[in-house]
Order: structure tokens, then C-alpha cells, then sequence
């Protein structure tokens, strides 16, 4: 049976803010300390990793609440750790390892900080040691072949689904992740010098890169902004998580899509980069603060 009380009636805005409520109703203090932590973390740390170390928290506290008489992080003691190391091992679908160690780093981390910050509400000491931590998996690395790379980039090439032929050519020829590719703005093509590059913004690793674009990859998007324009402009992202409707049926040659040339766009309504050049003068140029010399097109 779970100490955690049930929620109010009234409806939040998602399952986290449900499940801190119920925190906070059992253990205000506990709740405070955590929240006011990740507070701090969102000025330092990736989204992310604020979003990680949240649910890590929450865990914690629900277990905490459900097993232990402990409501303030002061009061987390070593037995409780160790306890709560036997659940994360032994828990209905076992965890990886992997995510064992990343559930308990993020918390040896949060005490870390909260008794380096001097915070009132602490423990004496850092009750996870770093030995509780599962020793990282060393797996060998998993690739593909020449053979089976050609194979798939073939099958790509061969979809009837263009968005999935630009999916596979963009990760494969920028290195970019997935998460940075569905994050890409909608005027992430641009114009330096004689060539075309994309712009990939924030990431895992906080920076903004600029990746050039191989002469396929400019035909492909040429192509699938020129059949997706409406939805690029609705969702202001150059590839979506979502399929559009005209990605999934067979796309029209981009002749055939694009809007008349005569047809002029403001800087405001131009939600599509494409085609970057100099000489339409349909949309306005702006300098970005990466690359001297850039114009990006809006």
C-alpha cells in the first residue's frame, strides 16, 4: 500500500506535476528541497538532463514515501540508499544497469550539490558512495558493415516515402542526432559563400553548429519543402516527428508544388527557407552571430 495520499481533483498539466502534488501533500519539505533543486540545475544543465534528473527525483520520492518514514532529505540515511538500491535491482522488469547507474549518479549528484550549496535541508554526508555505482558497461561498439551500410542506404533511396529517404541522408551524411533533427527550424538552410549549410541548433552537447550540405541533400530538401511547404510553415520545423499528409503519399516532383515564382512572401511569412537565394529578394537577410559573413534566410 502506498503512503503517497491520492491527488486532488483537480486536473494538472501533466503526470510529473501529478506526481510532485502528491508529494508535496505527504512531504512538503521534500518536496520543496528537490523542485527548488532542479530549479538551479535548468540554469546549468541541458533541458534534457533537467528532465532526467527530475524523474529521477520523483522515483526517489515515492519510494521513499511508500517504504521509508523519511519526508525531509535531511532525514535519507545510508540503510534507506541501500534499500533502495535492492529495488531499483530486484523491480517488476529489471532495469539495465545502465539505467540503475544513471537513477543513482543523478541522485549522489543532487546531495553533492545541495551540501556543497550549504542548503538546510541536507543530510551530514553524502549517503550514496561511489562504489554503490554499477560499473559502466564497456559493450563492443555496434555498427553496420560496407555491405549492410550500402544495403540500407539502398532501401532508403528506394522508399516511396521521401520523408524517409531524407531522414536516413540527413543522419547519415551531418552525423546529427535524432533529437537535433526534429528540432531543426524551419529556415535552418543557409546560405554561406557559394554553398549551402544547415544550421543544427542547441543539443545534448549545447552547441550550434553549422553542418555543409552534400549536392543530394540539396535536391532532397529542395524537394520535400517545396511538397511539405504548408506544413513546415504550420509546425515552423523543417522535419517533424509527425508525418504530414503530403509525405505520406507519393510526392509531387517539386516543380509541380512549388509555389509560382511571382508569388512574393514577407519576412514574416515566409516560414520555409527554401530556395535560399540571393537574387529573389522575396524575404530579408539576417546576420547571424556564428559565422562573420553569414546571411540566413527568414
Amino acid at each position: 500500500m502506498s503512503a503517497v495520499p491520492s491527488a486532488s481533483a483537480q486536473p494538472l498539466g501533466s503526470q510529473a506535476d501529478l506526481e510532485w502534488a502528491e508529494i508535496a501533500t505527504a512531504a512538503p519539505q521534500l518536496a520543496d528541497t528537490m523542485r527548488r533543486y532542479l530549479g538551479q540545475a535548468a540554469t546549468f544543465l541541458a533541458p534534457a538532463s533537467v528532465a532526467s534528473a527530475d524523474g529521477a527525483l520523483r522515483i526517489f520520492a515515492r519510494w521513499l514515501l511508500a517504504n521509508t518514514c523519511v519526508v525531509t532529505v535531511a532525514g535519507v540515511t545510508r540503510d534507506a540508499i541501500e534499500d533502495f538500491k535492492v529495488y531499483l535491482a530486484s523491480r517488476r522488469g529489471p532495469l539495465s544497469e545502465n539505467t540503475q547507474r544513471q537513477r543513482l549518479r543523478t541522485l549522489r549528484v543532487f546531495f553533492e550539490r545541495i551540501i556543497e550549496w550549504d542548503w538546510a535541508d541536507t543530510p551530514p554526508r553524502n549517503p550514496i558512495l561511489n562504489w554503490d555505482l554499477p560499473k559502466r558497461p564497456e559493450p563492443l561498439p555496434k555498427f553496420l558493415d560496407d555491405r549492410d551500410a550500402a544495403k540500407f542506404m539502398a532501401a532508403a533511396r528506394a522508399s516511396r516515402d521521401p520523408r524517409d529517404r531524407l531522414i536516413v541522408e540527413l543522419l547519415a551524411r551531418t552525423g546529427m542526432r535524432s533529437g537535433e533533427l526534429v528540432g531543426l527550424d524551419a529556415d535552418a538552410v543557409v546560405r554561406i559563400g557559394q554553398g549551402h549549410w544547415l544550421r543544427i541548433p542547441l543539443g545534448k552537447l549545447r552547441d550550434d553548429r553549422y553542418v555543409p550540405l552534400h549536392p543530394q541533400l540539396i535536391d532532397l530538401l529542395a524537394e520535400w519543402t517545396a511538397t511539405n511547404l504548408e506544413h513546415i510553415r504550420a509546425h515552423h520545423r523543417l522535419v517533424t516527428a509527425a508525418r504530414s499528409t503530403a509525405s505520406s503519399s507519393n510526392a509531387p516532383s517539386p516543380a509541380s508544388a512549388a509555389p509560382p515564382a511571382s508569388t512574393a512572401c514577407t519576412p514574416t511569412d515566409c516560414g520555409t527557407p527554401w530556395p535560399p537565394r540571393r537574387s529573389t529578394g522575396a524575404c530579408a537577410w539576417r546576420r547571424s552571430p556564428r559565422c562573420s559573413g553569414t546571411a540566413r534566410w527568414r
